[in-house]
């Protein structure tokens, strides 16, 4: 399939606003009934006067794929979401902090970013974490908010936008529900859940299991080699105001990694599309670290979460949800140096939110506060190294980190916001006060360590080496907050918000640091740790939405502008490159988003994104030469995005086709490393049948139609040096079919 041209979108976009009411005195005509569409496609909630998106659960069924794993599936089609991932089941979790999402090209450089049901229970976990903790089938809808975040969108971090998952709780009826799904290269997923209904006292439970496994497209190996989750919820009303409800879910899951492409082997994907880890082993260290037994990784994560509220007065209420999270696993990776690296995670977090919301002189108002504390990693504390060997087997080496955390990582908030109308005016305004602290953490003398547990390790260490330790500073910050919305007319709402937003510190410095002879000559390990800032992000955006008796458009400018951003480049005093909070960039650009019912039975959908997102200074590379990135764009991020489809339905037949540009973008910040954009089109079809005792349905899944090779996943840092990056071929063109009973 020939690549989309850029130069057909402005004329897309051209054409989109030329359908639009030509005068104001036109929409004055229009009544609008809402809702007008289904929730097969995306929607701009229509009650935020910030830029929010929604999925709901027609939708999540539709973008989750067969793999119904993971959330960032179900937001691929918005505006500047820029999701590549290595598999299209959605099942493939990247070692590490960077997980394939982008929004205005920004990143989550420490993991996955994502609320449930309010509950921040990601942000800091370089494992799979909460990313695929939760079967799809147990989620009942998927918001994304970009651009300025309210003050009660309670993320870790927000300058990447939050995206919140709002969980199925019990249903009110009984039921049951089974599901088996096959597809190509050995999709194998079975999913069932039970549903008790309400007893007489109104108390409901549910009970849910999947298993899920398949090949890797590409190489030996499997992706997963196994995964298994349940997921449980009992809910009950204590009182005629007092609701009690309670969410347990774990999950188990290991595969065997993708091989990263360089960039001579990403532009010759005739070649290199099918190139993976290898088979064997190897003689030779060098290669033998590409045997795909030692790219590997193994986790399991479980939480508990409850939600208590105590409604009094006629407007008013309190909620508590108090969670527990907890992760254990490990990363084998082949390294470049010739060993081998066993990354171990053993952590925990558990926390709290509580917010009152009453009416206070006509307004609402929300009062909150979030407490979360977690156990490191991040940053990564224990890497063991090991010597690969020709029969695949591995033989220690060394501890190459060995430490341990003295104090944990903390988040204390407090947020108030509050909303009032002033007739067609309608203003919303609040801050948050956001306190992190960073966890101490004491370095082990790892010399003449064993191959033995962690624990048995920090036992056995000779004590703690004090230049490379250290205790945790604290950030503190406000968050301001400010939207207003306009009835310009009956179909025409007016929307503006603005605020600042909070990002990570540069974390990853602190094993860069142990592992730099360099670095530990000249600084402590304190003064390190003392160096690192909270990014912070202003941001504007201004949109409108128009509604329309079959649909409705909402176009939206957007601008922001970010300091102390997560970039590694040189330290010349020691002429060492390593992460530091001292990039300043912008953003700028134009999303749009849009939905149309020309008919009872089809639902279409579109959305087009302009984004340019620049450094704002130059940088020093080795040996104190000037890296001229000034106003270029950062890496991995397109300028250009679209999305088109939609869902037909004829009888109990549907068709849903869905169409994803991605354009030109660059692997490296001096952008010598270009990637050509793609087009990709997937395409379901469905059947429903009534029975007797419940309903059935199958669904026929196709992904990249038309087997188009192309470059997804780019692996790239915001300041990313040519040659250095990662580059994942997309996958292949799958078919997976899918049989459900509802009973």
């Amino acid at each position: 399939m020939a690549p989309f041209s850029t130069r057909k979108l402005p004329l897309l976009a051209c054409t989109i606003f030329a359908a639009l009411p030509a005068s104001a005195e036109e929409l004055k005509t229009i009544t609008v009934e809402a809702p007008i569409l289904s929730d097969s496609v995306p929607l701009v909630e229509p009650d935020s006067d910030s830029t929010t998106y929604s999925v709901g659960k027609k939708g999540i069924d539709l973008f989750a794929g067969p793999g119904s794993a993971n959330p960032y599936s179900v937001i691929s089609q918005l505006p500047s979401v820029s999701l590549d991932s290595v598999d299209s089941y959605g099942l493939a979790n990247m070692p590490g902090g960077n997980k394939g999402l982008r929004i205005r090209g920004e990143m989550m450089p420490h993991g996955s970013i994502g609320t449930v049901d309010g509950i921040p229970l990601s942000g800091i976990n370089p494992g799979p974490g909460y990313e695929w903790l939760f079967d799809m089938e147990n989620l009942s809808g998927v918001s994304l908010s970009e651009g300025p975040v309210s003050p009660d969108k309670l993320s870790f971090f927000t300058n990447t936008g939050v995206l919140d998952s709002s969980l199925r709780w019990p249903e009110k009826e009984r039921g049951i529900k089974v599901s088996q799904s096959f597809g190509s290269f050995g999709l194998r997923r079975t999913f069932a859940r039970i549903d008790s209904g309400n007893s007489k006292n109104g108390t409901a439970f549910f009970l849910s299991a999947s298993d899920t496994q398949a090949k890797k497209w590409r190489g030996p190996g499997n992706s997963p080699d196994g995964r298994s989750n349940f997921e449980a919820a009992l809910e009950k009303p204590l009182t005629s105001d007092l609701d009690f409800r309670i969410y347990a879910a774990y999950n188990a899951m290991k595969e065997d990694n993708y091989r990263p492409l360089n960039y001579l082997e990403a532009s010759n994907l005739g070649v290199y599309n099918n190139f993976d880890y290898a088979p064997t082993s190897s003689a030779a260290p060098a290669s033998a670290v590409n045997y795909y037994g030692y790219n590997r990784q193994n986790f399991r994560d479980w939480t508990v979460l409850s939600e208590i509220e105590y409604r009094f007065g006629a407007n008013s209420s309190v909620a508590l949800k108090p969670f527990y999270m907890k992760e254990q696993g490990s990363y084998l990776d082949g390294l470049a140096t010739g060993k081998v690296r066993q990354w171990d995670i053993d952590h925990d977090w558990y926390g709290l939110t509580a917010e009152l919301r009453t009416k206070v002189a006509g307004s609402a108002v929300k009062l909150g506060y979030w407490l979360d504390s977690m156990n490191p990693p991040g940053p990564p504390t224990a890497f063991k190294m090991y010597n690969p060997t020709a029969s695949g087997g591995l033989t220690f080496a060394s501890w190459s980190i060995l430490s341990k955390a003295t104090s944990r990582h903390e988040f204390s908030s407090l947020y108030a916001l509050a909303d009032k109308e002033f007739g067609k005016l309608k203003v919303k305004a609040g801050a948050r006060y956001l306190a992190e602290k960073l966890p101490g953490i004491d370095m082990f003398n790892p010399a003449g360590v064993k191959d033995v547990s962690y624990d048995q390790a920090i036992a056995s260490s000779s004590g703690v080496v004090a230049n490379r330790s250290a205790s945790g500073p604290t950030f503190r910050q406000w968050l301001p907050y400010l939207s207003a919305g306009y009835d310009l007319t009956r179909a025409a709402h007016l929307k503006l918000s603005a605020g600042r937003n909070y990002g990570a510190p540069a974390f990853d410095v602190w094993p860069v640091y142990q592992m730099s002879a360099a670095l530990q000559a000249k600084y402590t390990g304190q003064q390190i740790w003392d160096s690192l800032k909270p990014e912070i992000a202003d941001a504007v955006d201004l949109g409108v939405r128009l509604d329309y008796p079959h649909g409705y458009v909402e176009p939206t400018l957007f601008y922001s502008r970010s300091r102390n951003k997560d970039v590694s480049f040189v330290d010349p005093a020691v002429n060492v490159a390593y992460p530091q909070n001292a990039g300043k960039t912008h953003a700028y650009g134009l999303q749009l988003m849009g939905g149309l019912k020309p008919a009872g039975n089809i639902d279409l959908f579109g959305s087009l994104t302009y984004d340019r997102a620049v450094f704002d200074q130059n940088f020093i590379t080795l040996g104190g030469a000037p890296l001229a990135v000034q106003g270029l764009q950062l890496p991995d991020t397109p300028q250009w995005l679209m999305s088109l489809g939609g869902t037909y339905h004829r009888g109990q037949f549907s068709f849903s086709p869905v169409l994803r540009y991605t354009g030109k973008r660059y692997g490296d910040a001096l952008q010598k490393e270009p990637v050509s954009g793609y087009c990709t089109v997937d395409m379901g079809l469905g059947y429903s049948s009534k029975l007797s005792f419940g309903s059935l349905e199958a669904t026929l899944s196709v992904t990249n139609l038309f087997d188009r090779q192309y470059i997804g996943f780019i692996n790239a840092s915001y300041l990313q040096n040519s040659g250095q990056t990662s580059y994942y071929p997309g996958a292949p063109r799958m078919l997976a079919f899918e049989l459900s009973l509802d009973m």
